[in-house]
């Protein structure tokens, strides 16, 4: 039987048109879930998405656990294109100079964002697979499923990955709609794992967005 840990990368860069890098603190929340396993750790086969924020937070945490194995990088766990997402719900912030001085103007830029960015996803869930996005969602749906799929179902894996790629695997396993998935991506932790488990074929959620090992560290529990 399968046991697949799905971890979402540590916090990353505060700059959403720079991204794609970890923060100090989320180098520091990933450094604290291995230092939380470390006495459970049991040989297993580390995967991650080939996204920098990805692969820092795998090379962080398998460093910290002193593993041996070395990890492989597939881009199916890969997260969606969100600035192509809310760039194509907001034309005029195809100018990234555009987006930067509107959400200057705001009180609070992250909220301002994240306000925009909900109905960006709602907009890219309704839109069908003719819509000029890099990515449709039925697409990413398929090829997050395609890479849960070629996992080795009689060993342990632990997944560095992101929001997007957890909730829609989460939705597969409890038969959920997209609606559902964007829910549940929107309250995943920085860190935090999910636990999947293979039975008779079939991938059951045995825990989800678990983040006992900040119980020591409240304030390192982030969301972007």
């Amino acid at each position: 039987m399968a046991t697949v840990y799905l971890v979402r990368h540590g916090q990353a860069s505060r700059d959403v048109l720079d991204y794609d890098s970890l923060s100090s603190l989320g180098r520091l929340q990933i450094q604290h879930l291995a230092n939380f396993y470390r006495p459970y750790w049991q040989p297993a086969l580390r995967h991650s998405g080939t996204l920098v924020r990805q692969r820092q937070s795998e090379l962080a945490f398998g460093e910290q656990i002193g593993a041996q194995e070395a990890a492989t990088a597939d881009a199916r766990w890969n997260e969606f294109d969100f600035l192509d997402i809310v760039r194509q719900h907001r034309p005029d912030w195809q100018d990234p100079a555009q987006m930067q001085r509107d959400l200057c103007r705001e009180d609070h830029p992250g909220r301002a964002f994240l306000s925009v960015f909900r109905g960006a996803l709602e907009r890219w869930v309704d839109a069908g697979t003719d819509a000029p996005y890099t990515e449709s969602w039925a697409d990413f749906n398929s090829r997050t499923a395609a890479g849960l799929s070629t996992l080795d179902d009689d060993k342990t894996h632990w997944v560095f990955t992101s929001g997007g790629v957890i909730s829609a695997l989460v939705c597969q396993a409890l038969k959920l709609d997209a609606a559902a998935a964007m829910r549940i991506n929107l309250g995943l932790h920085n860190a935090s794992v999910t636990t999947l488990v293979s039975h008779r074929g079939q991938w059951r959620l045995q825990g989800m967005n678990q983040t006992q090992h900040f119980v020591d560290q409240p304030d390192w529990l982030t969301f972007h």
